[in-house]
């Protein structure tokens, strides 16, 4: 279906693809280099997964990650395939945990096959009402489904991209405009000499064409440098992707180069074509600054830079202000000083539920009885991760929920440490007693936002609540009510939660959560050995910091943040230079003029004020259309901001007075150069 098959070995069999017991395994290329050295002999060798014997039967090519998002349960790219057989148990209308990909047949349009999915959709609310009233299909692109969560800051960043190019064209039309202005001499010669405008456009195209070339060559390897910088700070998602530089992308850098080269090259080489030959011979080899067509060119180069430049900058000063935001939401549990980390034990060796309590509460016992240790518990989805269980539930004494309109609860299994390692106050009642946690009492504990949401004018401690998790559903009791959590992310409010006792839905696969009087990591290795004492065996992962899951929820913005914030940089720096280039060319144009204001008594501060003065005007206009583009453009921003308006006073006035300093800036350093001209080098200048 997605026409990628194994490059060794082979796929599965019909027979093996609906047999529930297969053994066969299909490696990853990436699993298959690192684990076993590239081993062409793997195929039909028998490997433990699970702590069972698994025949590798193929491996995959390298670079098939299939499809894994960030988000999933282990945030890993796939290192094994197994044959996914439903068995008459998972085709009973029990819960939603899986995606189906399917490939459209020949002709078949995305509207055709909404129309026949939501036919399907349709009929299975009339089958199972109960089940399926208030759920719909949902059918998308794969592509856009994979990239969903990415594309609105790329095409921010695209836009960025885009901004800093153009000010970079700006910048090197202007210093291609005052070099063609410099060279007037030279093209009147070659007109005098018969040379046709059609060819003197000609050549200065190709000059401009050739410094294209050299500038994106340089450009590549500075790129291929900063590959591995964007790599260690972009989120999971996009790193994943292994970023390199392709064929499309060097075809398409290339192309930018040259088309951008020879578009800078126009205004020079089309103005540079127009000298007036008399004057020019006339003037001889003096140098001239051109007319004043020439020098409101120039100006308006300048004014656009500032103008994009002031665009970039509030953008970046808005998800900047956005990620502090962010930074100061309480995610409802404190994340410093703990240590989490992932154990799944194998059913083979722990095959039945007591087994595997027993395992998970000898090893919270072990860990918390560590030196340096001050709590330590274990939790099947922790928070910030993004993943979870949740379902419907039927409080006791209330009419049953009516189709579709089901009260819903994630639901979590965990311990006591693990409260008190994240330290998630206890508001109301109680926490589970020891006999709770070890045998089945039918209790649970709910957070404030679900005893807000379904209890709003009574108390839910002693509640009876029938939650839908298990084969045979029991009425449960609420005994405490604890704070609520940022689950997803730290943009999500809190959900309507419920907490559960391991015996009552024995997980084989749980986090451990350490709260440590001191560096966390540096407690990792006790932790593992206390493990390894219990079940030599038991592997452990994802050994991470609480602090790390909560950055990781911000790894989308602050990645963003900081590129907008580089090329917001990159183009202040350019609008400053652009000023600056403008200022000089100027000054080293009206020396002459300057040496004559000076004979009649003019001072150095008047020189100073009169092109700063200059230098200010162009700023001042270019900050004013910035700021309008700025309000027009910055609202594409809105659903990238978080607490943040897309006009925000303090930001806009900041970027104002940045910009404005740095303007000022690069028309005073040429200023002050002009006003110690020696008056007899101004007077004999040209």
């Amino acid at each position: 279906m997605i026409g990628v098959g194994p490059f060794l070995g082979r796929a599965f069999t019909a027979e093996e693809s609906a047999d529930r017991k297969s053994s066969s395994v299909i490696l990853s290329y990436e699993l298959w280099q690192r684990r076993f050295g590239s081993d062409p002999s793997i195929i039909g060798r028998s490997i433990q997964l699970q702590g069972k014997p698994q025949t590798v039967i193929g491996v995959m090519p390298a670079g098939a990650r299939l499809f894994l998002k960030a988000g999933s349960l282990v945030d890993k790219p796939v290192d094994f395939w197994w044959p996914f057989v439903l068995g008459p148990e998972q085709r009973q209308p029990m819960g939603r945990y899986l995606s189906v990909i399917g490939r459209l047949k020949p002709g078949v349009t995305m509207e055709t096959a909404r129309t026949e999915m939501n036919a399907i959709s349709s009929s299975l609310v009339t089958e199972l009402p109960t089940f399926d009233t208030g759920w719909s299909i949902k059918l998308a692109p794969l592509r856009e489904e994979l990239s969903n969560e990415l594309r609105p800051a790329l095409f921010l960043l695209s836009g960025a991209v885009a901004f800093v190019l153009l000010i970079a064209c700006a910048n090197v039309a202007n210093l291609l405009l005052a070099r063609g202005a410099a060279r007037r001499h030279e093209m009147a010669i070659r007109t005098a000499l018969g040379a046709t405008r059609a060819q003197i456009v000609k050549q200065l195209l190709i000059e401009s064409l050739a410094l294209g070339i050299v500038g994106g060559l340089f450009s590549l390897l500075v790129a291929q440098w900063s590959l591995a910088l964007l790599e260690a700070l972009s989120p999971v998602d996009l790193a994943a992707g292994h970023l390199s530089l392709s064929g499309p992308v060097l075809a398409f850098t290339g192309a930018i180069s040259i088309l951008t080269a020879m578009a800078c090259g126009l205004a020079s080489a089309f103005e540079g074509s127009r000298a007036d030959v008399t004057q020019a011979l006339a003037q001889g080899g003096r140098q001239i600054g051109g007319g004043l067509q020439h020098r409101r060119l120039r100006h308006a180069f300048v004014i656009a830079e500032i103008a994009l430049a002031v665009v970039l900058l509030v953008g970046a000063g808005l998800m900047l202000r956005s990620f502090a935001s962010m930074r100061q939401v309480d995610p409802g549990f404190d994340p410093a000083n703990v240590l989490t980390m992932r154990m799944q034990v194998p059913r083979a060796k722990y095959p039945d539920d007591p087994a595997r309590i027993r395992f998970f509460h000898e090893v919270t016992a072990r860990v918390a009885a560590l030196p340096g240790v001050q709590a330590a518990g274990t939790v099947s989805y922790l928070p910030m991760v993004g993943l979870g269980a949740a379902t419907s539930f039927n409080i006791e004494g209330q009419p049953p929920n009516a189709p579709g309109q089901d009260k819903t609860t994630a639901v979590t299994v965990c311990e006591n440490g693990f409260f008190q390692a994240l330290k998630i106050p206890l508001l109301r009642g109680r926490l589970f007693t020891e006999q709770e946690m070890q045998q089945k009492r039918n209790v649970v504990i709910i957070n404030e936002a679900l005893a807000r949401q379904y209890f709003p004018d009574q108390d839910p401690i002693g509640q009876r609540v029938t939650i839908d998790m298990s084969d045979q559903n029991v009425p449960t009791e609420i005994i405490g009510i604890v704070g609520d959590t940022r689950a997803a992310d730290l943009i999500t409010p809190a959900r309507p939660a419920s907490f559960w006792p391991h015996p009552q839905l024995a997980y084989n696969l749980m986090t451990l959560t350490v709260r440590t009087a001191g560096d966390p990591l540096g407690s990792a290795q006790a932790i593992e050995a206390q493990i390894h004492a219990l079940d030599k065996d038991q592997p452990v992962s994802d050994v991470r910091t609480m602090e790390h899951w909560v950055a990781r929820s911000l790894a989308q913005t602050r990645f963003s943040s900081l590129l907008l914030l580089a090329f917001a940089g990159l183009a202040l720096l350019l609008a400053a230079v652009g000023i600056y280039g403008v200022m000089s060319y100027a000054v080293s144009q009206r020396t002459s003029e300057i040496g004559v204001r000076l004979a009649v008594g003019a001072e150095g501060k008047d020189i100073v004020r009169l092109i700063v003065g200059n230098g200010a005007r162009l700023a001042g206009i270019g900050l004013v259309l910035g700021l309008i583009l700025a309000v027009g453009l910055t609202r594409t921003l809105t659903s990238l901001l978080f607490q943040t308006m897309a006009v925000d006073p303090l930001t806009y006035l900041f970027v104002t007075a940045v910009l404005g300093s740095v303007a000022l800036l690069a028309s005073y350093v040429p200023a002050r150069r002009a006003s110690k001209i020696p008056l007899v080098q101004a007077l004999r200048y040209q």
